[in-house]
């Protein structure tokens, strides 16, 4: 019984180290391939990699040939996977999804990434400087310099510092030209309020002087019927008393002696 085990257990171990070469040959083949820059190519032994699991490396370059062949989505969702993944490169890891989701137009999520990459490692100069751009892209001028700064204070010898500086100043002077434009703009707002109060005033005063002059020629009107009714009053009146002068005059007498009698 223990011979059979034994040789089990051997079966066992050698289907493992195969599968362990197998796996192995297909992460060399795809960071061959990589190496290359022939990262379609490389792309299916890579997945192939990562599926057998066993190398952490395969993550990192997976998410690199999605990068180089423009499939983000999946360049980002790789990357969220090696998250998990014990062995990897997780600063760097996050470090090429913000540089993927850069390159996305995102700024927000790159600059998220980059942050993540800072905090594995305060003195990983790369991911402080392409924040500063991420945030630049989102008019976070005070953020940007920060950045900005802190990686020449990291790398002050940077070929790029000269360049970097005068970026710096540049938005210094824009943030100075978008504080003096609130000023005015404050002032604007002001005024166009003060001339919209000014207007409800004169509107308000136009419309009571206009109610004031109907009710002026409501009145004059009403005036006009109450003579106009007086007067055909009058008319009525003495017409009457000449028709009533005229009656009397063709009333009999009952004064005088009846013919009867």
């Amino acid at each position: 019984m223990f011979r059979y085990r034994k040789f089990f257990a051997g079966l066992l171990l050698a289907a493992f180290c195969s599968l362990s070469l197998f796996a192995g040959e297909n992460f060399s083949t795809g960071e061959s391939l990589f190496s290359q820059n022939r990262p379609s190519e490389a792309i299916p032994y890579l997945q192939k990699a990562v599926s057998e699991g066993g190398e952490p490396k395969a993550y990192l370059y997976l998410a690199l040939a999605y990068y180089q062949t423009g499939q983000y989505e999946e360049s980002l969702a790789i990357t969220d996977r090696a998250m998990s993944v014990s062995g990897t490169n997780k600063k760097v890891l996050a470090f090429n999804a913000g540089n993927t989701a850069y390159a996305m137009g995102n700024w927000s999520l790159a600059e998220q990434w980059y942050s993540m990459a800072i905090s594995a490692d305060s003195s990983y100069a790369s991911p402080v400087l392409n924040r500063g751009n991420a945030r630049l892209q989102q008019k976070k001028y005070t953020e940007s310099i920060s950045d900005y700064k802190t990686y020449l204070a990291l790398c002050p010898d940077d070929a790029q510092a000269e360049q970097i500086l005068s970026l710096v100043d540049a938005i210094g002077s824009q943030m100075k030209k978008d504080a003096e434009d609130a000023v005015l703009r404050e002032q604007e707002a002001e005024r166009l309020k003060e001339e919209e109060e000014r207007m409800a005033v004169q509107r308000a005063q136009m419309q009571a002087q206009q109610e004031a002059e109907r009710e002026k020629a409501a009145q004059e009107a009403a005036e006009r019927r109450r003579r106009l009714l007086e007067d055909v009053a009058a008319s009525l009146q003495d017409s009457q008393s000449e028709n009533l002068s005229a009656g009397t005059e063709s009333t009999v007498d009952y004064g005088y002696e009846s013919d009867f009698e």
